[in-house]
C-alpha cells in the first residue's frame, strides 16, 4: 500500500527486513539521567514471532532510497480476559527512526490497515511509557479513523538483584504448576495461556513447598539470544551514582556503558496469600542461584504482589496500559490484570 505519491510503502514486514528493522531499534534510547536501548538482535522479525501464536508486524519503506523507516504491529497469543481463554493482541507501538518522525503522515490509515489484516481478536491492549508524553497526549484524544485507547491503569517495571541465600528452592521441579495454571493465572487477565511460549527464552522454574504444595514460585527467563537491554550513557546525577557500590547496598550494579545487561525476566511469579516477606524472600533467594546482573518483574497495579517488590531495593519505571478497541465492544475486564512483562 503506498502513500504520499507513492513516496512511502506499508506492508507487513519479512526476513529481508530484519536489518532494517534492526536499525530502527537501535535509533532509538530512553530519554533521562539513564539512557537504554531496547532491542530485538540478531532477527527481529523472528523475536516479533516467538512472542505469540502470531504475528502481524508492519514496515514502512522510504521507496525513494529503499529504506526502513518505521516499524510495529501486533503479537497475537491466546491469553486469560476474566478466567477465559481468548485471542488478544499486543500492540507494539509504531517506532519510527529519527529522520522520519515529522514526515509520516498515515499513521491512522496505517492502524486501519493493521486491523483489516487481524480476524478473530477478541482484545487488543499495549503499553506506553510514562516518559513518553508525547504519544500519551496523541493516542488519549480520540482522533478519526484512529482506535480508542482506554487508559486501565499503571504498569510498574521493577529492576532488582538482592542475592542472599535465605530459603531453600527447588530448581526445574514445575509438579503442581499446570494446577496453579487453572486456580490461579487463569483468573489473571491478559496472562499467556502458553507458559511454554518461545518468547520467555530459555527459561528455569524455581519453587518452594509446604507438604509438597507450591507456596512460591516463578519462572527466571533468560531471553538474551532474542531480546537486549543496551546500557547506552549516564548523564547528569546518575554519571556518578554509576561508579557506586550499589550491590553491596543491595540494589543492582549499575552496568557499564555500551554493553548489554545480564539480565532475566521474572514470569509467572506466584506467592502463597500474597506474603510480601515470602515473596522477598524466595526472589532474593531465587537470584542467589543464578548469575544475572538484573532481574525484571513487571506488574499492574491491582496485583497485589507489588506491595512486595516496593519494599525491596528496586529501580522502577512505569508505563500505562491501555485497552485499544477499533469497535464497540465494551466487555468489561474484571480483577486483577497478569501482564508479563517478559511479552511486551
Amino acid at each position: 500500500m503506498n502513500f504520499q505519491n507513492d513516496r512511502y510503502t506499508l506492508r507487513f514486514c519479512n526476513d529481508e527486513d530484519n536489518e532494517g528493522i534492526r536499525e530502527i531499534f537501535e535509533s532509538e534510547g530512553f530519554d533521562g539521567g539513564i539512557s537504554v536501548q531496547y532491542l530485538r538482535n540478531p532477527e527481529p522479525v523472528s523475536s516479533f514471532r516467538a512472542d505469540g501464536d502470531e504475528s502481524k508486524i508492519m514496515v514502512i519503506t522510504d521507496n525513494s532510497c529503499q529504506r526502513t523507516i518505521a516499524v510495529g504491529g501486533a503479537v497475537i497469543r491466546q491469553e486469560y480476559i476474566n478466567g477465559t481463554s481468548c485471542r488478544c493482541g499486543y500492540l507494539t507501538g509504531l517506532k519510527i527512526h529519527p529522520d522520519y518522525r515529522s514526515k509520516i503522515v498515515f499513521i491512522a490509515k496505517a492502524y486501519q490497515f493493521l486491523y483489516r489484516n487481524i480476524s478473530d481478536c477478541h482484545y487488543f491492549y499495549t503499553t506506553i511509557l510514562d516518559d513518553n508524553r508525547q504519544a500519551v497526549s496523541l493516542l488519549e484524544k480520540h482522533h478519526k479513523n484512529m482506535p480508542l485507547y482506554s487508559y486501565l491503569g499503571h504498569y510498574t517495571t521493577y529492576c532488582f538483584h538482592g542475592a542472599k541465600n535465605i530459603l531453600s528452592v527447588e530448581k526445574n521441579n514445575p509438579d503442581g504448576f499446570d494446577k496453579l495454571m487453572e486456580t490461579h493465572f487463569s483468573r489473571l487477565s491478559f496472562t499467556p495461556v502458553n507458559y511454554s511460549c518461545e518468547g520467555f527464552g530459555k527459561a528455569d522454574f524455581f519453587c518452594i513447598r509446604e507438604k509438597g504444595e507450591i507456596t512460591a514460585c516463578c519462572f527466571v527467563c533468560n531471553q538474551q539470544e532474542h531480546k537486549q537491554y543496551k546500557m547506552c550513557s549516564y548523564s547528569g546525577i546518575y554519571r556518578f551514582v554509576s561508579h557506586l557500590p550499589t550491590k553491596l547496598l543491595g540494589y543492582p550494579q549499575f552496568p557499564e556503558p555500551q554493553k548489554n545487561i545480564n539480565f532475566a525476566v521474572i514470569s509467572y511469579l506466584y506467592v502463597k496469600d500474597n506474603d510480601k516477606k515470602l515473596c522477598s524472600d524466595f526472589l532474593r533467594s531465587v537470584a542467589a542461584r543464578t548469575d544475572y546482573s538484573l532481574f525484571i518483574w513487571g506488574g499492574f497495579e491491582n496485583n497485589p504482589l507489588c506491595a512486595a517488590l516496593d519494599k525491596m531495593k528496586t529501580v522502577h519505571y512505569g508505563s500505562r496500559l491501555y485497552r485499544v478497541s477499533w469497535d464497540d465492544n465494551k466487555d468489561e475486564i474484571m480483577g486483577t490484570i497478569g501482564v508479563e512483562a517478559a511479552l511486551l
